[in-house]
């Protein structure tokens, strides 16, 4: 049975949201319980326009925080990536040979053979660009689906 491109795109859509589900999460679990805990300890004064002032300022205070943290984060995260690329693009240059290593012994762990592989890295040698998009992939982390 022959399947549609369409067919295949839906069965093979993956998330590609949960660092922002993630960053939602504690966003609001952060913004929610840091003002709770100061306008509760705020109450004991006695003075609800003190009260009401200072869940204010700091709910203004926290925004400020959470999203200048967010924009660093996003900073930092694209300069790592840059330099990673750069770095892939020289191994597969300089040495791709020792990257074809890295490719053989990372589809041998999964009973793929040298002849089944080799075709497939002869294809990268003639287009490294293409080699280095994959080297760039990420791997799938447990730790991130727990």
């Amino acid at each position: 049975m022959q399947s549609t491109e369409t067919e295949r795109h839906r069965l093979e859509r993956h998330t590609t949201q949960s660092g922002l589900t993630r960053d939602a999460i504690i966003g609001l679990a952060d913004g929610l319980t840091v003002p709770f805990a100061l306008t509760a300890g705020l109450s004991s004064i006695g003075s609800s326009k003190l009260v009401i002032l200072g869940g204010m300022a700091e709910l203004f205070a926290g925004s400020i925080s959470m999203g200048l943290g967010a924009y660093l984060a996003t900073i930092t995260d694209a300069h790592h990536f840059e330099v990673e690329e750069a770095r892939e693009q020289r191994q597969v240059t300089q040495t791709p040979h020792l990257e074809g290593e890295l490719l053989v012994n990372l589809f041998q762990r999964y009973g793929i053979t040298y002849q089944e592989i080799s075709p497939i890295i002869e294809s990268f040698r003639r287009n490294p660009q293409s080699w280095v998009k994959v080297s760039l992939l990420p791997s799938p982390e447990k730790a991130n689906s727990m």
